[in-house]
C-alpha cells in the first residue's frame, strides 16, 4: 500500500505519551499539515505531572500547567483538538485499558494518517 499525499488527506491523529514530546519530535511537519488545511488532532496519554524543576510550582499543579501550555503550543501550530488521556507521567504501561481509550480517539476523528511514537524509545 502507497502512502497517501498530503492532498488525499483531510484528519491526522498524533499520539504520543507527554505534553510536549510532539513539539519537540513534529512540530514542523505539524505545522505544515496544518498550513495545508489538514486537521490535526492530538491524543496525549500523560498528564504531565513530573514535568518542570521549579521548586514554587506545587506537583499538584503541574499536570494544569503542562496541558495549558499544550494546548497553547498547539494553537500555535494550528491544532485546536486536544485530548488528555490523563495517566499519571512515569506510570504509562501498555494495558487494554489504555488501547481502548486510543481506539476511541482513533474511531472519534477517523484519520487518515496517524503520527505515534515509537515504543522503543525509553525517555
Amino acid at each position: 500500500m502507497e502512502p497517501l499525499d498530503d492532498a488525499e488527506i483531510e484528519r491526522v491523529l498524533v499520539v504520543t505519551a507527554h505534553p510536549d514530546d510532539l513539539d519537540f519530535g513534529a512540530g514542523g511537519t505539524i505545522a505544515q499539515w496544518t498550513a495545508k488545511g489538514i486537521e490535526v488532532s492530538y491524543c496525549i496519554c500523560t498528564n504531565g505531572d513530573q514535568g518542570g524543576e521549579d521548586p514554587d510550582v506545587p506537583r499538584e499543579e503541574m499536570p494544569k500547567i503542562r496541558q495549558r501550555e499544550q494546548r497553547d503550543a498547539g494553537l500555535a501550530l494550528g491544532v485546536t483538538n486536544i485530548e488528555f488521556l490523563n495517566y499519571r507521567d512515569g506510570w504509562l504501561e501498555p494495558t487494554i485499558e489504555l488501547r481502548k481509550k486510543i481506539v476511541r480517539e482513533i474511531r472519534r476523528v477517523r484519520p487518515q494518517r496517524m503520527l505515534i511514537q515509537s515504543p522503543e524509545r525509553n525517555w
